[in-house]
């Protein structure tokens, strides 16, 4: 931070160095000045003060705070919707420039005093000074790693608003969560352009690059950190999606599975079948019972004594007794008949209950697997 800070607001010339004042107000005309070497160490110290971006980061995260709680009050929602988003996405510049100006205003306040001490002049930093002096002080390694890192970000994002969607890119726009990611994959995309770009660049002017052994080490530490934790993020979020797609695959085979046992109990009709069977068993305990009742009081009741002279009555009562007998015959026949039926019965009860009790099992069966993906789910 200190060779940036150095090498965009300095430069050599041949009478020490033209120094280019930071505006407090961020935006405007830039004021140059000619300082020499102790000049420049006394300034250099309070431009790269570390208190500047712990203001700013400071001020930002107020900022941010205040203005979420702000924007909530004011709507009532409990959960951001996607105007919400857009407002707070409208809002990060704002919130940038007012930090800037509050990280700004310490290091201005120390500056006002050295700087009415210092010589104005007509010598200034053009843009083009200031990509040369940039392109010096970061080194390929480490634009290639801020690249790759950005770009790690941005597919870490991407996938993130892929699986708010489900895949729907339309519905970006309906779900601000959605949109918020997709938000930080275009951003962090865009930088990693911007990073793989300077170091093309880098490559094709390797004049301008320094040698390994006057590059520290430690300005490696910010780049690989970055990298690692952007492809620690890409890393997790892979993870987390594989994951989510194969509970997903595995949830739609057991849906499939509970959408055949549907069809099947519906293809059964098992309701319908044992409603069908306990109206067949009251109907045969209804005839048993009547077959019963007949045989137990005949409708034909002959006389009991046959000690007659009267041949014509002996007659009667051998005919009574032979109709007796044949309607007998026939109650029995029908009770054994029936008795058949209720044989039929019960088995075809029996069947319906095997598969009642076989789709209830399998159905058991899928809840516990339902459960158990469940709790794998939620640890």
């Amino acid at each position: 931070m200190v060779d940036h800070q150095e090498a965009i607001m300095f430069k050599q010339v041949p009478d020490g160095y033209v120094f280019r004042a930071p505006n407090p107000l961020v935006f405007g005309r830039a004021r140059f000045y000619l300082v020499n070497e102790a000049q420049k160490a006394q300034l250099l110290a309070v431009i790269t003060a570390r208190r500047s971006a712990m203001y700013f980061w400071f001020a930002l995260l107020v900022l941010i705070a205040a203005g979420i709680g702000a924007l909530a009050f004011a709507t009532g929602h409990d959960e951001p919707t996607v105007s919400d988003v857009l407002i707070m996405l409208a809002l990060i510049p704002p919130w940038l420039y007012a930090a800037v100006l509050v990280s700004q205003l310490p290091t201005a306040r120390k500056l006002k005093p050295l700087l009415a001490g210092l010589q104005p002049t007509d010598q200034s930093i053009t843009s083009t000074d200031l990509r040369k002096a940039v392109r010096k002080t970061i080194s390929l390694p480490q634009y290639l790693a801020f690249g790759v890192s950005q770009a790690a970000m941005s597919a870490a994002f991407a996938i993130m608003a892929a699986q708010k969607t489900g895949g729907r890119h339309v519905a970006v726009l309906d779900d601000p969560g959605a949109l918020l990611f997709a938000f930080n994959a275009a951003a962090f995309a865009i930088s990693s352009i911007c990073f793989l770009i300077a170091a093309r660049d880098k490559v094709r002017h390797r004049l301008d690059e320094p040698d390994a052994a006057d590059r520290p080490l430690k300005r490696l530490l910010l780049p690989l950190f970055c990298l690692v934790i952007a492809l620690g993020l890409l890393a997790f979020v892979m993870t987390n999606a594989w994951r989510t797609n194969q509970r997903s695959h595995e949830t739609a085979l057991i849906q499939q599975r509970i959408d055949g046992l549907k069809a099947r109990i519906d293809g059964a009709q098992i309701r319908g079948r044992a409603a069908s069977l306990q109206a067949r068993i009251a109907a045969n305990n209804a005839h048993m019972s009547e077959l019963i009742a007949t045989l137990s009081n005949p409708p034909v009741k002959c006389e009991t004594s046959t000690a007659t002279d009267d041949p014509g009555r002996v007659e009667r009562i051998r005919t009574c007794r032979e109709l007796a007998h044949t309607q007998q015959d026939a109650v029995q026949r029908e009770i054994a008949a029936t008795n058949q039926e209720r044989a039929a019965i019960l088995r075809d009860n029996a069947a319906l209950q095997k598969e009642n009790h076989a789709i209830q099992t399998e159905l058991n069966a899928l809840q516990t697997e339902i459960t158990a993906k469940r709790r794998s789910g939620n640890s």
